[in-house]
């Protein structure tokens, strides 16, 4: 008989996950409390990148990239039904000129901004090495390739091709319905509110439909986790569920024709202290974000998701974040700023954990209970690769803590340390390129 594994979270590392196993003969169930999508995967600005901060990650991300690129010949979608999951239109990281960071006087900005372009060198060092297509622009390129965005408020810019954004909705629906068609039992509306437990494992899940056997059980929920950890008897995980919020711009001044709107890269205006805002297209119109500090809210609820906090609505006039976005993004491409209205906000939560790595790998308490969760906001992007390691560990491929890369990335490893639950948050490589 086949080992059974429970995935528990029904967004888009659950979904591929499942998948993954169930193609390597694993019996899974797949449990979600209310729907399929319910949490992160359907409000996610919905990024992917490669141009990250730690190794592991960025070879994580090369795998994502091409296999999004590849995801319905892997999920054998019916022709009919294939419709792009990845676009390609790049990210664009803006530096700013560290004699524009401040007065003369503010010398910390001006380091901070300096010290900001330096490390940003050292990472494309470390990226190229590695095999990834990026690049340094000087502001003469950018704004060759880019004329609304301002040359003289900038010292550089990095570039990745073959970073963009994803479509969530595909990905999890499809994901969910390969999953079905090689046997994997879904389940919605089911949640787990209990474990059965012996001798340092866990026998059986108590949900609201039941109890639920297996061998394996894989904590996928992401913000959920740390709750869905208690209940398993897990270890108490350190992630933060913390609000984000997306700002819908609605374009009715074009400065371009829509078609190159439309291939805008996703861009990073100012890199550094204060910094961060961003914007991508959206089909005709633009989403803006930015990494802002939020408490974390580790009772949140469902209906929690969609709550827009006052000071956060673009309904609540100039004085609330959307309108700080663009005052930010105003610094480095004023026309694209002014070029239309705020028309929409929308939330969801990261699940943060303190050096913003995911935790992926057996719980300290439970030994056949696994966590694929913490994603820092990355879950999406992240999946594929995701999926990878969660099946190398119930597997056993892993050797001597390494996890190889299936073809065609099979010269690559990715050490499993650096996603440990249990690591020494103060000892590794905390990711600095965070948004």
């Amino acid at each position: 008989m086949p080992e059974r594994v429970a995935i528990i979270g029904g967004g888009v590392t659950g979904a591929l996950t499942a998948v993954r196993l169930a193609e390597r003969g694993f019996d899974v169930v797949a449990l979600e409390k209310a729907r399929i999508g319910n949490g992160s995967s359907s409000r996610s600005n919905a990024c992917i990148r490669a141009q990250f901060g730690v190794e592991e990650t960025v070879v994580g991300m090369m795998y994502s990239e091409w296999w999004y690129t590849q995801f319905h010949d892997i999920l054998k979608t019916p022709p009919e039904q294939a419709q792009a999951v990845i676009e390609q239109n790049g990210y664009l990281f803006l530096y700013e000129d560290p004699e524009q960071a401040g007065p003369a006087w503010r010398s910390d900005l001006r380091d901070a901004a300096r010290g900001a372009w330096e490390h940003a060198l050292a990472q494309v060092e470390m990226q190229q090495q590695i095999g990834l297509p990026v690049e340094t622009l000087s502001p003469v390129e950018v704004s060759e390739r880019w004329p609304h965005i301002e040359p003289e408020r900038l010292i550089g810019a990095t570039w990745c091709p073959t970073d963009g954004f994803l479509h969530p909705h595909i990905i999890y629906g499809e994901g969910f319905r390969r999953a079905r068609e090689l046997g994997v039992d879904v389940r919605q509306g089911v949640e787990v509110v209990g474990a059965r437990l012996r001798n340092g494992r866990i026998v059986s899940l108590e949900t609201s439909d039941g109890e639920v056997e297996a061998d394996w059980f894989v904590n996928a929920t992401n913000a959920w986790a740390p709750r869905v950890s208690r209940r398993l008897g897990g270890m108490s995980l350190p992630i933060a569920p913390t609000k984000r919020y997306l700002y819908h711009m609605k374009v009715n001044r074009p400065i371009m024709p829509e078609e190159e709107l439309r291939r805008l890269p996703m861009t990073i205006y100012g890199m550094g202290p204060g910094h961060g805002a961003h914007s991508r297209p959206d089909g005709p119109q633009l989403i803006l974000a930015w990494a802002h500090a939020t408490p974390p809210e580790p009772d949140f609820s469902d209906a929690d998701q969609d709550r827009i906090e006052h000071g956060y609505s673009h309904e609540h006039g100039l004085e609330n974040y959307g309108y700080a976005i663009l005052v930010e993004m105003e610094l480095f491409a004023p026309e694209l700023a002014n070029c239309g209205g705020l028309a929409g906000t929308s939330s969801g939560y990261y699940g943060v954990t303190p050096d913003a790595n995911p935790l992926i790998g057996f719980d300290a308490q439970q030994e056949n209970l696994l966590h694929a969760a913490g994603f820092s906001g990355h879950g999406l992007m992240h999946a594929p690769i995701t999926a990878v390691l969660v099946e190398a560990l119930l597997a056993g491929d892993a050797k001597d803590g390494m996890v190889q890369l299936p073809a065609p990335f099979e010269q690559h490893a990715i050490a499993l340390s650096a996603f440990d639950p249990k690591r020494d948050f103060s000892a590794g490589h905390a990711e600095s390129m965070v948004l």
